[in-house]
């Protein structure tokens, strides 16, 4: 009876265990989902959860008491609060995975602390099993301290070669991924987006494809460069994706791909795509605009490096039935398109549906002079961002020029530049920086609350006094400023020999408090600031300094950390 009794006990143990089997499951799917978070250990670390189990039956040090409240908790709370543990899981843009890292916290160690939260129960199982499906990241390293570890731990070591050889941890985790979503299709029918490093996809072709072939509902996946201008490398790739992932978001097509784009109007390949780039294409306007016409989802358009590209491809179409108008998108990014004028652009904004569709415009090395601006921001309504990067050559004609108006535009990047000019005299983007100036205080642009521009000298010149006359006639001339700025606005200013951006708020005296005196704002654009200001461009806090200044405080970031930043007590780490 003895016996008995022992293996009785033991088959409650084991049914204990064996009720956690979903616990287990989603502990095997955060190690294909998250390809582990660090491939050295991932296949030995999967085959075992003796440390999850030991937890799950209740021996541990700090047993949990008390009712579980987060049985009330609807699903979709429950699902965003886990997002905030991982919040990579809900980019649902489709931007490359190089373009949309996390600026404050280690995406692997944050898939792990989600993938650990897969497995405390049943219920938070299967609400954690989908973020870690939808959207995917394959990191080549731990952006934390637990790298320093890991790394070493990753090297193959013999009696031979003691400092051993550094395995590719992407390529570990993107065979682990691609072996789970093909063992369980309910899993790959969940995956949404794919991003990997660039090195991972331009030397895996073969496990891409193998990936996407069971990824029905992908929409972004992130590509080797070969499969946009159909090299031959990555023709079995492109064909998978084709036949596979019929709603793709994102493409785009370059130099070489010409036949494939001609013959988009009888594929009807992608029809929800979202996302178009166009690059040195050797094609007829006539082409483009049945290309185009394929994508009736279309909302962000970029032409890049396109010299044969004029305003004829905008035209309306009312002269040619066959030809479709100019799709209506919310983005169209205009590069390396000389010959493009406002002409061109008016003639887009000819129908009413562009007009009030186009949300943001870039117009970088492209014919649309800088005179020409308000052309533009006068056809576009909706317009809310408008990006201008030109060098030029001249100074602003001296006839009446209309200053930039606007009632929607939010964010200006107004970078213009000019040849160093000869010594003793002012560079010739002087005038079109005057210009500018002369636009904003005529408060013709209310709703601006963002400018970029490429003087360093800009923030003192808008803060000191007000412009003078522009091109200073007589009393008849034509004088925009009425009064100066009426709304707050952050200057960002970068010289040509300067890297990062100098922030410099702008307060009207209008917005300041009753104890405010009228001494101007101070100005950082040529203060030396550490690097905890942050981001593209130095962050701050202003604070009163009781004079009618500010004072620049440093902002603390305000996430916190993931736990895998920390160093723990335990050496064992599922998602190795």
């Amino acid at each position: 009876m003895g016996l008995l009794s022992r293996l009785r006990r033991r088959s409650k143990s084991h049914g204990g265990t064996g009720n956690n089997a979903a616990a287990a499951a989603a502990a095997a799917a955060g190690a294909g989902a998250g390809a582990g978070a660090g491939a050295g250990n991932a296949t030995a670390s999967a085959a075992t959860y003796d440390h999850l189990h030991h937890h799950a039956r209740g021996d541990t040090d700090h047993p949990f008491a008390g009712p579980d409240y987060s049985k009330r908790l609807p699903r979709p709370l429950l699902a965003r609060i886990f997002a905030f543990v991982c919040p990579h899981t809900v980019d649902d843009s489709y931007d490359t995975s190089e373009q949309s890292m996390t600026e404050d916290g280690c995406m692997l160690c944050d898939m792990r602390d989600l993938a650990h939260c897969a497995v405390v129960c049943k219920r938070w199982y299967f609400e954690a099993r989908s973020l870690l499906y939808s959207h995917v990241r394959i990191d080549a390293v731990h952006y934390c301290e637990l790298e320093v570890e890991l790394s070493a731990k990753r090297k193959r070591r013999s009696v031979f070669d003691r400092n051993g050889e550094a395995i590719d941890a992407p390529q570990v985790r993107l065979r682990l991924f691609m072996q789970t979503v093909r063992d369980s299709r309910d899993l790959g029918a969940k995956v949404l987006s794919l991003r990997m490093p660039y090195m991972t996809r331009e030397a895996s072709k073969a496990e891409i494809a193998r990936t996407i072939s069971v990824t029905p509902f992908l929409r972004y996946v992130d590509l080797p460069a070969g499969i946009y201008s159909d090299d031959a490398s990555c023709l079995a790739l492109k064909q998978e994706l084709i036949a596979r992932c019929p709603d793709l978001r994102r493409m785009a097509y370059r130099h070489g791909a010409e036949a494939s784009f001609s013959q988009l109007p009888e594929a009807h390949l992608w029809v929800n795509l979202e996302v178009l780039e166009l690059s040195r294409l050797q094609i007829e306007p006539r082409i483009l605009r049945q290309g185009l016409a394929s994508f009736p989802d279309l909302r962000d358009l970029t032409l890049d490096d396109l010299p044969w590209l004029d305003d004829s491809a905008f035209e309306p179409s009312d002269y040619s039935e066959s030809l479709p108008p100019f799709p209506p998108v919310q983005r169209l990014t205009l590069r390396d398109t000389p010959n493009v004028t406002a002409s061109g652009l008016a003639g887009f904004f000819a129908l009413p549906q562009n007009r009030k569709t186009l949300q943001y415009l870039t117009l970088a090395a492209t014919g649309v002079l800088p005179a020409t601006l308000s052309q533009v921001l006068a056809a576009a309504p909706q317009l809310h961002g408008l990006l201008v990067i030109q060098e030029v050559t001249r100074s602003l004609p001296a006839d009446r020029v209309p200053p930039l108006s606007s009632r929607s535009l939010q964010l200006l990047h107004y970078e213009i530049t000019s040849p160093a000019g000869a010594a003793g005299l002012p560079p010739v983007a002087a005038s079109h920086y005057t210009y500018l100036i002369s636009s904003l205080m005529s408060n013709n642009l209310p709703a601006l609350r963002d400018l970029y521009v490429r003087d360093s000298g800009f923030p003192e010149t808008l803060l000191l006094a007000p412009p003078p006359r522009l091109f200073g006639g007589g009393d008849g001339a034509a004088q925009f400023f009425s009064g100066g700025i009426s709304q707050p606005l952050n200057v960002y200013s970068k010289g040509l020999d300067e890297l990062e951006w100098n922030f410099t708020p702008y307060e009207p005296p209008s917005t300041r408090g009753r104890r405010d005196s009228t001494t101007r704002p101070v100005s950082f654009h040529d203060a030396q600031l550490s690097r905890t200001w942050g981001g593209e461009a130095r962050k701050s806090v202003l604070v009163g300094n009781g004079f009618g200044g500010f004072l620049a405080v440093p902002v603390d970031d305000g996430r916190p950390k993931s736990s895998g930043g920390l160093r723990r007590d335990s050496r064992q780490d599922l998602w190795r």
